[in-house]
């Protein structure tokens, strides 16, 4: 008896330590295992700040984080932002493609409303596929670019067009102006007539007075209520947004007001100008393209202008608003790769 009482006391001493090392060994699984995958107790919790910071400053200022965005999705394109010394003063913000030299250069100027250059983003990474050196400047008194200027007519960016291009050494450009950024490329083109390989006109030139007051009063919307009712006018198919946010959007629209508004300004005067030197661009090959529903640069317009322009070629996108190159960007993109591999103007 008194055997076996020692060899249970021996056996239950074994039995204690055994399972002791298991719990041991179980102990440290279950403190090794939380260690390796730490990071899914932190990912969620962060990422729900993250997503909770952006959502503020979208609330806050909705056009800074919506450029913020559009730049992030540019630079997963390869497209970077810089900036270059004008001669005659300020830094001019610009996009630009990757490539390598000697690669064709494709010079894309925007006009009013809210993203400067950036309205060109959804087309750049594909023009760029065509082998072409694709650069969209922020004008002066626009987006990134410098806000010092006394005036910001069409004339003033036409010649900060021109310093850009110099200081970047592009030569035989194709250049495509949409909105009022249409007359700025035809106010450079005729003063640098050799030096514009193609010139493509886009929802824009040549607005005459009229035109201007109907595109001051599209673009330029005096409130939240007049800004989203000019935003479901000038695209053909825009996905809702709360009315809300017009509002806020309007408050971070204000530093590129003044530089619009001396654009639209200088409409007579520097039309004129334009429609008098009209002759030197006669040989180049120039397209004129507009959106069929288009409520700023009506069919109209657009024909007026083609024919001021012998030789030119006329495009309409039946179904794309004042915006064809957010609109229909695949579209757009094939239809400006098509016209710049042409060797002879006219159609």
């Amino acid at each position: 008896m008194a055997s076996q009482a020692g060899k249970s006391a021996e056996l239950s001493a074994e039995e204690i330590a055994r399972r002791k090392a298991e719990v041991e060994v179980r102990g440290r699984i279950l403190s090794e295992g939380p260690s390796r995958h730490a990071w899914l107790n932190i990912a969620g919790p962060l990422g729900a700040l993250i997503l909770g910071v952006v959502a503020a400053a979208f609330y806050i200022s909705p056009i800074s984080v919506i450029r913020w965005a559009q730049r992030m999705d540019l630079g997963f394109a390869g497209v970077t932002r810089s900036s270059a010394a004008l001669p005659d003063g300020g830094l001019m913000s610009y996009y630009i493609t990757g490539g390598y030299p000697g690669m064709d250069p494709v010079l894309l100027i925007h006009g009013l409303g809210p993203n400067a250059g950036l309205v060109w983003r959804r087309v750049m990474e594909p023009l760029s596929e065509g082998h072409y050196k694709v650069l969209a400047p922020d004008l002066m008194g626009f987006g990134s670019s410098d806000h010092s200027q006394k005036t910001c007519s069409i004339a003033y960016e036409a010649g900060a067009i021109a310093q850009l291009v110099k200081v970047l050494g592009l030569h035989h450009v194709n250049v495509i102006g949409w909105d009022v950024g249409a007359d700025v490329a035809l106010y450079y083109a005729e003063d640098h007539p050799d030096n514009v390989e193609r010139l493509i006109l886009v929802c824009g030139g040549m607005f005459g007075r009229q035109g201007a007051n109907i595109l001051r009063k599209m673009m330029l919307p005096a409130n939240a209520q007049e800004m989203e009712q000019q935003a479901d006018e000038s695209f053909f198919d825009l996905p809702p947004m709360p009315s809300f946010m017009y509002g806020r959007m309007m408050a971070s629209l204000a530093a590129d007001l003044p530089a619009e508004t001396d654009m639209l300004d200088s409409v007579p005067r520097d039309e004129a100008r334009i429609n008098a030197r009209m002759g030197r661009i006669f040989n180049t090959l120039t397209v004129v393209l507009w959106g069929g529903k288009d409520p700023c640069y009506s069919p109209r317009r657009g024909a007026a202008l083609h024919a001021m322009m012998p030789g030119s070629a006329s495009i309409v996108f039946k179904t794309s608003g004042h915006y064809p190159q957010l609109e229909h960007p695949k579209d757009f993109a094939n239809t400006m790769l098509f016209i710049m591999k042409q060797t002879e103007g006219g159609q």
